[in-house]
């Protein structure tokens, strides 16, 4: 059974379990709209069966091998011009509970997390918006955990990375600790500038060389920065100018 955690500050003093859901967001979604829900709230699901991803695809995930779960925050103290950096927060958080296990650990703008070129955890998150403030967010994360067999080759888990086969209730505990002590640094405004910098430190491609799909064509460039609004900047070979372009505007080619 996965139970809420006493040694956080906010998230994961109240979780709900169901052993089965559509989608953890939709749900977690009607608790916050009908006004039920204390911020750090989880809802988790062994069984996700229509897992959302970016770019409205399908996130899958075999049945209680991995963790799938939505969190309900309401960061009310940031700006809708700065809401990029709830997803930097969340990623960072991932990427430094992972790497207790296992080493190459990137973060793929947005905010999907990598191992040694493969994906290991994918995160979407909806914001609600009211006036020039986020109302809530509804952060949604599946995390491969003890998942073997992918239908996609791009993606991997814990346990194919490190041989090894991890107890869920123990690691759902221990990603929930992570995720609050970054929401904690975010709730500290002088930290902002300190988590984007560290969120470009361990961003695939800044400053290296990688490949994209730009405009229908394989191209070499090189990652400079995000913008403030979470737009990533671009520097494409035989480009002058450096590019800040939104998700539907450049995909990643990873080899």
């Amino acid at each position: 059974m996965y139970n809420s955690i006493q040694d956080t500050l906010i998230i994961g003093k109240k979780v709900i379990y169901l052993p089965s859901c559509h989608s953890t967001n939709d749900i977690a979604a009607e608790i916050v709209h009908a006004g039920l829900f204390a911020e750090g709230t989880i809802v988790i699901t062994d069984n996700q069966i229509k897992g959302k991803g970016q770019r409205g695809t399908i996130w899958q995930a075999s049945s209680g091998e991995n963790l799938t779960f939505s969190v309900m925050l309401a960061p009310s103290f940031i700006t809708i011009s700065e809401q990029f950096l709830i997803s930097q927060v969340i990623a960072l958080a991932i990427r430094a509970y992972l790497s207790q296990y296992v080493e190459h650990v990137k973060i793929k703008w947005p905010n999907d997390i990598y191992v040694n070129n493969r994906k290991v955890c994918g995160i979407l998150i909806e914001n609600s918006i009211q006036g020039t403030k986020i109302a809530g967010s509804i952060v949604g994360i599946g995390l491969n955990v003890n998942q073997i067999e992918f239908e996609n080759s791009n993606a991997t888990s814990l346990s194919r990375e490190t041989g090894n086969s991890f107890v869920l209730t123990e690691e759902f505990q221990k990603v929930l600790t992570f995720l609050d002590v970054y929401y904690q640094k975010m709730k500290s405004l002088r930290r902002h500038n300190d988590l984007r910098q560290e969120y470009l430190s361990h961003l695939y491609g800044y400053n290296e060389t990688v490949t994209f799909n730009y405009q229908n064509r394989i191209v070499k460039g090189t990652v400079t920065g995000v913008t403030a609004i979470g737009k990533i900047m671009v520097k494409l070979e035989n480009e002058p100018e450096i590019l800040e372009l939104g998700l539907k505007e450049i995909e990643w080619i990873i080899q």
